[in-house]
C-alpha cells in the first residue's frame, strides 16, 4: 500500500541548498548545491512522508502572493514561463532568502529544501518549499547536500514550510477560469519565523471570511455525510459549531479548526481536522468568520401550545423565509407540494 501511495507522487524536481546562521547575527554562511538530486527511492519516500505531514499534522493556512515583494514569484514566472532552468531558479531564491535573513538578526538558518512534483491521482502540479535543520529528525549529508538518512524523520516538527499548487496558481496567471481562489499553503509557527518565510515567498495570508467561512461549511456538511448522521446529530452540531464561532466573533478571538472539530467529536477530536484540511476542502487553521455566512450552522426552532416551526436558518439567508418585524409576519415561499396539501386537506 505504501509503496502505490509513493508512486502515486512523481517527483521532478530536488534539490538541498544549505544556509547556516546563529540568531542574533547577520552573518549567513550559505553553500549551494552541485547540482540537482537524482531521484531515487529514498527521495520518492521523503516526499511521500512529507506530503501526507503536512497536509495531516500541520493543518496549513492557505493564501496568495501579495505582489508586494514579488522575488520569489518573478522567478517562478520565470521558470514555468521562461525557461529559466529549476536548478538556477532554487539558486536564485535561496540568494533571495540569503538577504531576508541576513536582515532579520533574529532569524535562523538551515537546510533549503525545494521539490517540484505531480500528485498523479489529483493532476496537479505541486512545489514545496521548506526550511530544515538536522535537529529535528532529518539528516542531510552536509558535503554533497543530499538526504543521508531518513529513518528518524519527524516531519510533525516542520514549522516552516510552503506548498504551491502550480497547476492552479498558472489558471490565475492565465486568467482561465478555475473554482479556487488560492494556490498557496503555509505553515504557521512560531510568529516571527513565519514573519520571515513569508515575507521571504511575498505571501498574503488573508482569505476573505465569506471564503474561509465557505470552506468550513462545505467540509462539514460533507463530513457529515461522510458520517451518515441522522437529522437530530447534524442539528446539534451544527448548533454547537454555531455557538462558538459566534462567540468567538463577538469577543473578536480567532476561530480554531482545532476547537471545532473537537465540539464535532470529543472522542476523536482530530477527525473533523484531518478531513477537512485535505485539499479538496482547504479549511484553514484558523478561520476568518463572516457573521452573515455563519448563520448557515443555526438550525431554529420554536413552539408553544398552538406552533412549532423548525427551520434551517439558510433558508434566511436566501429569504425562502422572510421576517417582517414591523408587521410580526413570517412568509414562506416555495412550499413543499407535500405540505400545500396537507394545508388543504384541512379545508
Amino acid at each position: 500500500m505504501i509503496k502505490k501511495k509513493i508512486q502515486n507522487l512523481e517527483v521532478k524536481n530536488f534539490v538541498i541548498h544549505q544556509l547556516l546562521k546563529d540568531a542574533g547575527t547577520r552573518v549567513v554562511k550559505s553553500k549551494q548545491a552541485p547540482k540537482l538530486i537524482t531521484i531515487g527511492e529514498k527521495e520518492k519516500t521523503f516526499l511521500h512522508n512529507l506530503d501526507k505531514s503536512y497536509h495531516k499534522k500541520s493543518n496549513p493556512i492557505y493564501g496568495i502572493f501579495a505582489n508586494e515583494k514579488p522575488h520569489f514569484k518573478n522567478e517562478l514566472v520565470n521558470y514555468s514561463k521562461n525557461g529559466l532552468s529549476f536548478y538556477d531558479f532554487s539558486v536564485s531564491v535561496m540568494n533571495y532568502y540569503k538577504e531576508i535573513l541576513q536582515n532579520t538578526p533574529a532569524a535562523t538558518g538551515g537546510y533549503m529544501i525545494l521539490c517540484e512534483y505531480t500528485n498523479k491521482s489529483t493532476s496537479k502540479d505541486l512545489m514545496l518549499v521548506l526550511m530544515i535543520n538536522n535537529k529535528e529528525g532529518y539528516v542531510v549529508n552536509e558535503v554533497s547536500l543530499t538526504l543521508e538518512d531518513i529513518k528518524n524523520l519527524d516531519l510533525s516538527k516542520v514549522d516552516v514550510a510552503c506548498l504551491i499548487n502550480l497547476t492552479e496558481w498558472e489558471n490565475i496567471e492565465d486568467n482561465l477560469e478555475t473554482d479556487r481562489q488560492t494556490y498557496l499553503s503555509f505553515v504557521k509557527g512560531m510568529k516571527q519565523v513565519s514573519y520571515y518565510f513569508m515575507s521571504f515567498l511575498d505571501v498574503d495570508n488573508k482569505r476573505t471570511s465569506s471564503e474561509s467561512t465557505n470552506s468550513l461549511i462545505i467540509a462539514f456538511d460533507k463530513y457529515s455525510e461522510h458520517k451518515n448522521w441522522d437529522r437530530n446529530t447534524k442539528i446539534k452540531k451544527r448548533n454547537e459549531v454555531f455557538t462558538y464561532c459566534h462567540k468567538c466573533m463577538i469577543f473578536k478571538n480567532e476561530i480554531l479548526l482545532s476547537t471545532i472539530s473537537t465540539i464535532i467529536d470529543p472522542d476523536n477530536p482530530e477527525d473533523f481536522e484531518d478531513f477537512s484540511t485535505e485539499d479538496g476542502f482547504k479549511v484553514s487553521s484558523v478561520i476568518s468568520g463572516d457573521r452573515s455566512k455563519m448563520k448557515v450552522f443555526k438550525f431554529l426552532s420554536y413552539s408553544d401550545d398552538k406552533l412549532k416551526i423548525e427551520f434551517d436558518s439558510s433558508l434566511l439567508a436566501n429569504e425562502t423565509i422572510h421576517l417582517d418585524e414591523k408587521t410580526k409576519k413570517l412568509t414562506i415561499k416555495n412550499l413543499p407540494q407535500d405540505l400545500i396539501d396537507k394545508i388543504k386537506s384541512l379545508d
